[in-house]
């Protein structure tokens, strides 16, 4: 069913880069070639490979394949050593053959025994692979790791019934399919834009189901389905049509019958298939079962997880593949000097030795650059046999696989990839790299029950929604706004565009008078001063645009090799952050430009890349951060980084000693170090560069404007990157105005969860439990005070509780020996928990590290504790934050509720803008201005600040909306879009649309997400583009009486005209029509009058 269209293989793609001799360009694949270690011999019929673990990916799929297909009706199981190797698989299988159902079974992101909750996506995906286990009746394909085989599970039949069938034409009752919704364990009130989240509204319903790639809405006329689509969930794009939809458990737990229940496991799903395993499983069962071992009796592990003495039992005839085996590689092109002359030598090589070329890339673009390059032209083939089958020439695939292979036989086939021929700039696409921040998709929207600041009224609470009779039983929705002495005010929807968000907290703030008495005197000289502002960014934009730079672009061949030794595959935003770096690089200006990635989504990499593009042009780099331990990390990195190109990267820092000081300031006179690392004495007056092409400011956060602007001038026009998770609100404001360019990392690596937020009160038994639970999975943890005098005492707290684990204290007052010290007897191992300061807060990247414990968060910042949080979770297990509190403050349980609400991966945006909106932006370009950011709030501020830079005039921008009196309910009705705060965001949208064809998009998507328009609702969208012309032609009041229509202009506005149907008053014109019914016709009629010249 096109419902199930592989909604369970959301691989990760990950490089695996073969090894290879870098001067072999040709692969000698004559049938008379002797057999040599990467070629294998010839046996009767044909060749075969022996295929290990150390295999390339495309390789290992085409044997499970072949495996497979041999099963019968059996089918197989292959267990990899790793959850990513297991998705990677998935993947790679079901490109090569899209008929094959391959599913991947996940193990679940908790311990033995914790009582956590796994994260919902894992879960629903599990149940998911369960039920087609159930109820398959073709050869099953399933690819998991030991880890997700030990744990017990409800029985087949048990889990098959509790799934819920949707088909289109089926019976819809909106109440019991809530009820069945609510049972499997659906959030009813979230939006679908995460898996378990589901919406109901007029004639649809929105639902992220368990296992799927993404949403699905369901149109219905109340009591049938009519439509069942999967769709964008940004763009609200239709991506495909399906006649069913089965949606699972959000969990396979729902299905057990209590304690006592019956129990399976997944041998019982998978019958008498033939299972292989990765060299590495045995050694990962044993390590797994010593963990279930440690932490539950007897009785109760056997309950939930296989024994030791059941895995012996149910693995017997597991066939176990070997560790290695010869193989024959293909060259990586793309690190040749000569890439292209290299392909095409490769190319003929294959063609005299008889093979057939195979190209495979991601995407069709790049099917064409390795076609150019190789000077040939392959044949499209939608899957592998296919393309093996073909009798002449070359073929081509879409399939992402991570390296090119040989296969042996009387014909080889040669398979040459996207990643051996363009490196980095091969595509991979990433499913489940979701940018999951809505924080920059509609930030100037306000929300119910926040500060709003209403450009002629001043600021107020919007306290929601009103329905009022307007006469004659019409109706109008209107928002009501609460303003000083809760003196509450209707105004209409189209007032939204008047209304920006101020987001402080209400009470935090004296709100204006109703009657904007007390805003007026304010507002006006704020934007005087706003419009000398404007033009002070106008002129360094232009000054900016004007200053020129050294256009560096590095030697392909010599970045493709250092682009090589990333392990892992850029995710989409990644990759256009690093293109934004290189074409600022290439294009002759200075670059000055701020990457806003949250932590742990890849900013270092950016950094090590535009690092790499000016040393490899020749010029020097130097990366200021803010600590000497972040310092010391970044050295290391950039030295593992740059060492084959034998480029040598200095320290400034406080860690470092006199002598080597001495040395690395000499070596950047002379040039010969030609990249550095450093705290604050980057900017000392005894540090002189002999050429710096680029300055890299990490954790800018952390600087103060005073010492960036002197990293920034380093040398004339150098290029500056500045990267923050949580960019300071100046920093961001800057962004959103165009006063710097601003790149968005928004799409989380693929794997990278949730960190799991818990507030709790402090005390012992907490913070041993968090810490002990980390011990017993075999990581590290982080344990953070506010202040370096509380450190010995919580010590003495956790040694009381917990001795045995081995604990390091850090802070910033001991020498820099010992904090490096310290630091790498943590990062190496010899230590369970680091007990420390906010010091870690900056950039530190410690894989074992899935714990923190924050005593006392409410004495930290909003930014300073995400970041702190993110100092774990980045290793694809899940992760754990504890906030332990003292206090009983509301305010303060409001403030760190904020964390958990934003707890997805790329929360540091929304985080950053309510911090922004919380303390204002600051000082963009003299002291004057913060006033008046407060004044109208930092998103009001950077909006009309850019206005005024780029010369808006007052007709374009939205100070002043026409006023509408028409016979009909300009509104989205109640039953129409159930959601309050749905209805307002498409008020607000609709009334920031500045062109017809916005209005348009915004009413095919309205329609697409919740059903054909009511006519009240098609009423709405006609009014809001009669608002458009009305603005336009400069009328600020129109009226649709009964038998005539009156247009009210703005002075000097209104032309003479030939009509003699109209009467002139001033600036006020009326319109007599017999038309009684058709008020939108008539008003046609009076522009076509008023447009009689």
């Amino acid at each position: 069913m096109a419902a199930n269209r592989r909604i369970d293989n959301e691989a990760a793609r990950v490089r695996w880069v073969t090894v290879y001799d870098q001067r072999r360009i040709q692969v000698r694949l004559s049938k008379k070639a002797k057999a040599t270690k990467t070629s294998p011999k010839k046996g009767k019929g044909s060749q075969r490979a022996t295929i290990s673990s150390s295999s390339p990916l495309g390789s290992m799929a085409l044997h499970l394949l072949a495996q497979w297909k041999q099963s019968g009706r059996s089918g197989i199981v292959f267990l990899a050593e790793s959850e990513n190797r297991a998705e990677r698989l998935g993947s790679v299988i079901h490109a090569l053959d899209p008929a094959c159902e391959v599913l991947v079974f996940p193990r679940l992101n908790t311990l033995p025994f914790d009582q956590l909750e796994p994260s919902h996506e894992l879960a629903g995906r599990r149940a998911s692979v369960l039920r087609r286990l159930a109820k398959s009746r073709k050869p099953l394909f399933l690819v998991s790791t030991a880890e997700a085989v030990m744990e017990r599970l409800p029985p087949p039949a048990s889990l098959s019934r509790l799934s819920v069938s949707l088909k289109v034409g089926g019976a819809f009752s909106e109440r019991d399919l809530r009820g069945r919704l609510e049972e499997l364990g659906y959030d009813l009130e979230d939006e679908p834009d995460y898996p378990g989240g589901a919406l109901f509204h007029g004639q649809t319903f929105e639902i992220f189901p368990a296992g799927a790639l993404g949403p699905f809405r369901i149109e219905h006329s109340g009591r049938a389905i009519s439509r069942i689509v999967a769709f964008d969930p940004k763009e609200h794009d239709i991506i495909f049509e399906t006649s069913e939809l089965l949606v699972d458990p959000m969990s396979e737990r729902l299905a057990f019958a209590g304690k006592r229940g019956k129990r399976a496991t997944l041998f019982d799903y998978c019958g008498r298939a033939k299972w292989i395993a990765d060299a590495g499983v045995p050694l990962h069962v044993d390590g797994w079962l010593s963990t279930i071992e440690e932490a539950a009796p007897r009785a109760e592990r056997e309950r939930e997880y296989i024994g030791r003495r059941d895995w012996k039992q149910l693995s017997r005839g597991m066939k176990v593949l070997p560790r290695t085996a010869s193989f024959q590689p293909i060259p990586e092109f793309s690190k040749l000097t000569s890439s292209r002359k290299a392909l095409r030598a490769f190319v003929e090589e294959t063609r005299r030795a008889g093979s057939r070329l195979i190209l495979v890339a991601a995407q069709e673009d790049d099917l064409r650059v390795m076609e150019r390059m190789g000077g040939v032209k392959a044949q499209r083939c939608e899957n592998w046999d296919e393309a093996v089958r073909g009798r002449s020439g070359e073929a081509a695939l879409l399939a992402d696989l991570d390296a090119g292979f040989v296969v042996p036989g009387k014909k080889s086939l040669v398979v040459v990839t996207a990643s051996d021929v363009l490196g980095s700039r091969a595509h991979h696409p990433q499913p489940m790299a979701r940018a999951w921040s809505a924080a920059f998709d509609h930030a100037d929207v306000p929300e119910q029950g926040t500060v709003v600041v209403h450009l002629q009224r001043g600021l107020a609470v919007l306290d929601g929604l009103q329905t009022v009779n307007t006469g004659g039983g019409a109706l109008r929705e209107m928002i009501r706004l609460v303003f000083a002495g809760d003196n509450a005010v209707l105004v209409p929807p189209p007032d939204l565009a008047l209304m920006w968000p101020y987001a402080t907290e209400p009470g935090k703030l004296a709100l204006d008078k109703a009657d904007g008495s007390s805003w007026w005197a304010r507002r006006t000289e704020a934007e005087r001063e706003i419009q000398i502002a404007g033009k002070v960014l106008a002129k360094h934009i232009s000054q900016r645009r004007r200053r020129r730079a050294d256009k560096l672009v590095p030697p392909g061949s010599a970045y493709e090799k250092f682009v090589a030794r990333f392990p892992y595959f850029t995710t989409v935003d990644q990759a256009k952050a690093i293109r934004d770096v290189l074409e600022d690089l290439a294009s002759g200006h200075p670059m000055d430009r701020v990457i806003c990635g949250d932590v742990g989504f890849g900013k270092t990499e950016v950094a090590l890349r535009a690092a790499a593009a000016v040393v490899l042009s020749g010029k020097q780099v130097a990366i200021a951060v803010p600590t000497t331990v972040l310092a010391r990390q970044h050295v290391a990195t950039f030295q593992k980084r740059f060492a084959p190109f034998d480029i040598e990267v200095g320290n400034l820092s406080r860690a470092t000693s006199g002598a080597e000081l001495r040395a690395t300031r000499e070596g950047l006179r002379s040039g010969r170090i030609k990249v550095v690392v450093g705290t604050q004495a980057l900017g000392g007056k005894d540090v002189k560069f002999d050429d710096l092409g680029l300055v890299i400011i990490d954790e800018e956060q952390h600087f103060g404007a005073a010492e960036k602007a002197r990293l920034s001038s380093l040398a004339k026009n150098v290029h500056v990157l500045m990267m923050s998770a949580t960019p300071i609100p100046r920093t961001l404001a800057a962004g959103l105005a165009g006063f710097r360019d601003l790149s968005v990392i928004a799409s989380p690596p693929v794997h990278r969860l949730p960190v799991a937020t818990r507030i709790a009160p402090l005390s012992d038994a907490a913070i041993a439990s968090a810490l002990l639970r980390e011990q017993r999975r075999h990581g590290q943890s982080f344990l953070i005070c506010p202040r370096i005098q509380d450190l010995d005492p919580m010590l003495a707290r956790v040694q009381a509780v917990a001795g045995d684990l081995r604990i390091v204290c850090l802070h910033g007052r001991l020498a820099a020996d010992e904090i490096d010290d310290r630091m790498m007897s943590f990062v190496e191992g010899r230590a369970d928990v680091l007990l420390a300061t906010n010091i870690v807060e900056s950039g530190l990247d410690i894989p074992r590290a899935n714990t923190i414990v924050v005593c006392w968060p409410e004495k930290f910042g909003l930014a300073q504790l995400h970041q702190l949080r993110g100092r774990v979770g980045r290793s694809g297990i899940r992760a754990f934050a504890h906030l332990l509190t003292e206090t009983n403050s509301g305010q303060s349980e409001k403030r760190l509720a904020v964390l958990e609400e934003f707890s997805r991966p790329g929360a540091g945006f929304a985080i950053s803008e309510r911090d922004l909106d919380l303390r204002g932006a600051g000082d963009l370009f003299s002291e004057q201005q913060s006033g008046h950011v407060q004044v109208f709030g930092p998103v009001l501020y950077s909006h009309l600040l850019k206005m005024a830079s780029e010369k808006v005039d007052e007709e374009r921008a939205a100070v002043w909306v026409p006023d509408l009196n028409l016979p009909v309910a300009d509104m989205l009705p109640e039953t129409y879009v159930h959601s309050e705060p749905v209805r307002l965001e498409l008020y607000a949208r609709a009334a920031r649309c500045s062109s017809e064809d916005d209005l348009v998009d915004l009413e095919e998507e309205t329609s697409r997400r919740f059903g054909p328009l009511p006519k009240v609702a098609r009423d709405f969208f006609a009014a809001a583009k009669l608002r458009l012309e009305c603005k336009r032609r400069g009328i600020i009041r129109l009226d649709v009486g009964l038998g005539a229509v009156a247009a009210t202009f703005l002075p000097g506005r209104l032309r003479k005209s030939r009509g003699k149907s109209l009467q002139r008053d001033g600036d006020r014109v009326v319109y007599h029509s017999q038309m009684r019914d058709a008020p939108f016709e008539r008003v046609e009629e009076l522009f076509e009058v008023l447009d009689e010249g």
